[in-house]
């Protein structure tokens, strides 16, 4: 039994082909493969096979299957109507969609802590500061000796004490009433400007980091950028047909470990991955990039088999076994 295997993968966590030690030997990993490996163990009779790595697209060994040269193929291959009219397909031992991954905004950055109050709202807490100081040193530079000396010294002081009032933390004590009423006022004002200050700076810091460049794909197709995608899947010909990509605004990006170079020279600006390999990306990623709705649903990965094949079938009852049982 000659099984076709992709050799020409995206993500190696799924399916990986090394050459091996001796000349013309091959190594095959990944989960894929291991979830045959596991298959064969819970099939009751033994399967005499052979791995045979195909250096194509996925349709191309869907093809193969189909006019005999394999007959079978393992690998993350996803379950598509059309697809199903031509082979036959086991249960789907995870599920698959496209989702849509694009960078995240950029880290915030050493000025983020102007950013709560507009240009506007600091001038005029500034104003008011200043305003309040010269209230306070109008009313207590002649009686309080706290306020007295150098103006070098009483600007220092006038200030300090201004300032330091928010937290209760002046020295400085107060001879005048009327600068009693003047503290008051500016301990209520600024006790409702520090609230407001915190509140958004936590929001901005906790929520923006999050939020992504760009946020659907009418926004992409109106903006006319270019977005990334595997070229050997179906998910090209998926962007063009149903989703109506331009054609040349799709780059094939033929390895999991380009993207992000790809994202960082701003080449592409997002990326349309199935489901299994967006959350693999996201999870070394998780800091730079988020995916966005909407998931478009396919049918899920499963292996490939000739139409009829009762062995299909035995697969198909031994990754449902393998499923219930919590191996999967």
């Amino acid at each position: 039994m000659i099984i076709g295997v992709p050799a020409r993968t995206a993500f190696e966590k799924f399916v990986k082909v090394e050459d091996g030690k001796h000349p013309g030997q091959k190594n095959y990993d990944g989960f894929c493969i291991e979830l045959f490996y596991k298959v064969l163990n819970v099939l009751e009779y033994v399967l005499i096979y052979q791995f045979d790595p195909h250096n194509g697209t996925y349709d191309e060994i869907v093809h193969k299957v189909y006019n005999k040269t394999y007959d079978a193929a393992v690998g993350d291959i996803t379950i598509l109507a059309n697809r199903t009219t031509l082979v036959e397909f086991t249960q789907p031992y995870a599920a698959s969609g496209l989702s849509m991954i694009v960078p995240v905004k950029p880290e915030s950055s050493a000025w983020m802590f102007l950013k709560p109050f507009t240009t506007k709202m600091w001038l005029v807490t500034g104003s008011i500061l200043i305003y309040t100081m010269f209230i306070v040193w109008f009313l207590e530079h002649q009686s309080n000796p706290d306020f007295k000396g150098p103006w070098n010294n009483q600007i220092g002081t006038v200030f300090w004490f201004t300032f330091s009032s928010i937290f209760f933390a002046h020295r400085e004590k107060i001879y005048s009433n009327l600068t009693r009423v003047v503290v008051i006022v500016w301990l209520f004002v600024a006790l409702i400007l520090t609230s407001s200050y915190t509140a958004s700076l936590t929001s901005m810091l906790t929520v923006q980091r999050l939020e992504p460049n760009v946020t659907d794909i009418e926004s992409l197709k109106r903006s006319n950028v270019k977005i990334g995608c595997d070229g050997d899947s179906f998910v090209r010909t998926y962007l063009e047909d149903v989703l109506k990509f331009k054609s040349y605004n799709i780059e094939n990006v033929s390895s999991e470990y380009n993207y992000e170079g790809e994202f960082k020279s701003n080449h592409i600006a997002a990326a349309f991955l199935e489901l299994p390999y967006g959350k693999v990306f996201l999870n070394r990623y998780c800091k730079k990039f988020t995916t966005t709705a909407p998931t478009y649903i396919f049918g899920g990965l499963g292996f490939v088999f000739q139409k009829g094949s009762p062995i299909a079938r035995d697969f198909s009852r031994a990754i449902l076994k393998l499923s219930e049982d919590g191996t999967l």
